[in-house]
């Protein structure tokens, strides 16, 4: 196959009539996404469409479910017992078919039919897991066995490890040269991390050695490898509800001198934000310790969300990696410390550029945001020209100036202390300043601009950094970071939730904003069961109903044997009702028991008494 190769089909149960098109760049192209995405449909649409163009035999699919009916064997499925055996791969006829089979077993028939593929695989078993393997034809069916040590004795494929059977499966699948395409929907299942390393070096040699075009779908960050910016295009992107999105070799950003090297010391923990939803960007390690700290502490659900947190490792690598993951169709949010606004506008014109951010602005009562934030930069710049002999027993207290480069721009340096410290201070502080009525002023200007900022996914530490709103650790942390950060959260564990939130407030903001956007609520779901049994309750209630009737009633009326609830008949001065009792513990809502009487709306009184439990 010549790359690039271009390839126009459809995914009809995904995307609808939409052309889905991808270009294969190299020998191995890898889709990444979130469950649910679409990679494993358009990895199957993408077989048919090559088993069209280049032949049915040339083409092989691997599904994820690579066992297939050997699982039959090894788990208990039905009310028959199996022994391991008895487990056949089939028979000849199944053999002649075997480049169509999707399971392991069409590769077990590529062994048995080419010693030179069984050769290979069988080595390699030998001396990685130290393991044989055998082949044997048993009344016209094929049977494969394994023997780790001649004293132990052979057993049946049906019991060896899922991981080494996959891990055969598609060994045979690279070195069968008859195969041109390989799809592979999930490589990694079943495997440590070290195994999918190793398997994603051979299908780079095997696409190398045998010219054999690779494709994969993949949950796994072992599957990523860039050595270069220019390997991204081989990367497809899924995100819900969209069409996927590849980076041609002619976008400008892969040229980024910063976004290369951010490429080459990419870690397990940027990999990751290729599978996410959002991609939260922070500063540096404390960052992330205290981001993560918080988010397990206030239940967030960030992991549900399919959100990421990336430390980029100082602010001026924002704008390329920004650009980066909103080139794959990641949603960006970033988390900055204040000097990422007081010195300059890269980071705020990441956001401040966007589609939104003038509906945005207008909703707040102001215009171009760029305009608001240069009026308000130069006001700040005009206030702190005015003010700064007056204003030296308030910039000296902060660690931005305490920590000061002796060779920086002092005027830098007091223009973020002061804005921090405006956030910082009391109202009473406050009043005690010079001219304390115009700091006041720009104060709430700013705040208007945060909040717009944060509308669009910008959320600034207005205190300055992370450390500025420790408790514990020293808040004015230069050296030991990291450890100064897990100290502080150690500490905060014996503090309510509630003082936590608020004094981490503007770093739980930007949390809310990457986690999950709708809460677990099980009470809608017991509503739903409530509004269909109350209203027929309280139809048939009478002064000689008994729980039984009313169960038998449900009963006939949801073909259902038990409901969640129980109904006790109560009399209040001849009105006769019920009292609705939850049967189970498990569930997380409030408000049972509750009364209802015959007569009364049943939507609306369910609607006053069942809520989410509160936390």
């Amino acid at each position: 196959m010549n790359y690039p190769y271009e390839l126009t089909f459809k995914v009809d149960k995904i995307f609808g009539s939409d052309d889905v098109k991808i270009t294969l760049y190299s020998g191995l192209t890898t889709f990444v996404g979130t469950n649910g995405s679409g990679k494993t449909q358009t990895l199957k649409a993408l077989r048919n469409k090559l088993k069209q163009v280049i032949g049915q035999n040339k083409v092989r699919y691997l599904s994820s479910n690579r066992i297939g009916n050997m699982e039959e064997y090894r788990s208990k499925v039905d009310q028959y017992g199996r022994s391991a055996n008895d487990y056949t791969l089939g028979d000849q006829s199944t053999k002649r078919v075997r480049q169509q089979i999707e399971t392991a077993n069409g590769d077990f028939f590529t062994m048995d039919e080419r010693k030179d593929v069984f050769i290979k695989v069988a080595e390699r078993l030998s001396v990685l897991f130290n393991r044989h393997i055998f082949f044997r034809w048993d009344a016209g069916k094929l049977k494969v066995f394994f023997e780790k040590t001649e004293t132990e004795g052979e057993y049946s494929l049906a019991v060896e490890a899922s991981g080494l059977v996959n891990v055969i499966s598609i060994l045979a699948a690279l070195f069968d040269e008859t195969i041109e395409v390989l799809l592979i929907d999930e490589p990694e299942v079943s495997l440590h991390p070290q195994l999918q390393s190793y398997l994603l070096r051979e299908m780079k040699n095997a696409s190398k050695k045998y010219g054999k075009t690779i494709i994969i779908s993949t949950h796994s960050s072992e599957m990523i490898d860039l050595k270069s910016a220019d390997e991204l295009c081989n990367y497809v992107f899924f995100k819900d509800k969209e069409l996927p999105k590849q980076i041609s070799p002619n976008t400008p950003e892969l040229n980024n001198k910063q976004l290369k090297d951010f490429l080459l010391r990419m870690s397990l923990i940027y990999n990751e934000g290729f599978f996410a939803k959002k991609v939260m960007l922070i500063e540096g390690s404390s960052d992330l310790i205290m981001c993560r700290y918080l988010s397990n502490r206030l239940n967030l659900n960030l992991d549900i969300a399919g959100s990421q947190i990336i430390p980029v490792e100082g602010k001026g690598q924002f704008p390329v990696i920004a650009k980066l993951f909103r080139l794959t169709g990641k949603e960006i949010c970033v988390l900055t410390d204040l000097d990422g606004f007081t010195d300059d506008n890269n980071i705020v014109n990441l956001f401040s550029s966007l589609p939104a951010a003038t509906e945005i602005a207008n909703a707040h009562g102001n215009g171009d945001l760029h305009g608001m934030i240069r009026d308000i930069k130069t006001k700040i710049d005009e206030l702190i020209r005015n003010n700064k002999a007056n204003m030296t027993t308030v910039y000296e207290l902060h660690p931005y100036w305490i920590h000061r480069d002796p060779d920086a721009d002092e005027d830098k340096i007091i223009r973020r202390a002061l804005i921090a410290q405006l956030f910082a201070a009391t109202d009473e502080d406050l009043s005690k300043w010079p001219n304390h009525n115009d700091w006041n002023s720009i104060k709430t200007r700013i705040c208007v601009l945060f909040d717009i900022l944060e509308e669009l996914g910008c959320f600034i530490l207005r205190k300055g950094a992370i450390e500025s709103y420790y408790l514990f650790s020293p808040n004015d942390t230069f050296n030991g970071k990291p450890s100064a950060a897990a100290a502080e959260a150690t500490n905060l564990e014996d503090l309510p939730e509630e003082q936590v939130r608020a004094q981490y407030a503007d770093v739980v903001r930007a949390l809310d904003f990457a986690a999950l956007d709708k809460a677990v609520d099980e009470s809608f779901a017991v509503k739903k069961e409530l509004y269909s049994e109350l209203a027929l309750v309280l139809g048939v209630l009478n002064k000689n109903s008994t729980p039984k009737d009313i169960t038998s009633n449900i009963k006939q009326a949801k073909d259902r044997a038990e409901s969640l609830f129980d109904y006790a008949i109560i009399n209040d001065n001849d009105r006769i009702g019920v009292e609705i009792s939850l049967r189970s513990e498990i569930i997380d809502v409030d408000g049972f028991p509750f009364k209802a009487f015959s007569g009364d709306n049943a939507n609306q009184i369910i609607d006053n008494n069942v809520h989410p439990k509160a936390q």
